[in-house]
């Protein structure tokens, strides 16, 4: 199998990333790292420990992302200076965190709404 660089010339740190997610490579390569591990004397309990630290710490940091929310205070100045801020800067998703974190995009819409409805409503019976 042709893999660049070569697995003798890749790092230990390389050789147990590849380990460690092994999904996102060819079966052949995490076998070639796998012995090669070996052969650098890293025994294969030390390898699944490895790989197993690595997916609890993944689990972890999407637990803590799902249940990520804004406090009321931001919520309060998204209603109030959300819309505003969108308009200066140009970018309606603002408050979208990105990947992961749905509850707190969630949110970040909904108040962002509801401050454009504010706005539009103090704009409106201002006249």
């Amino acid at each position: 199998m042709d893999v660049h660089p070569p697995i003798p010339e890749r790092s230990t740190d390389q050789l147990l990333e590849i380990i460690e997610t092994k999904e996102e490579w060819q079966p052949k390569v995490v076998e070639l790292a796998t012995a090669e591990l070996l052969r650098r004397g890293i025994p294969l309990k030390d390898q699944k420990t490895r790989r197993t630290i690595k997916r609890s710490f993944k689990a972890r940091i999407e637990k803590i992302k799902s249940r990520a929310t804004y406090t009321p205070i931001e919520k309060f100045l998204i209603v109030i200076f959300g819309p505003v801020l969108v308009v200066i800067l140009r970018d309606p998703f603002l408050f979208y965190s990105g990947g992961g974190y749905k509850k707190k995009n969630r949110q970040g819409l909904f108040y962002l709404f509801l401050g454009i409805l504010l706005w539009v409503m103090v704009l409106y019976y201002s006249n």
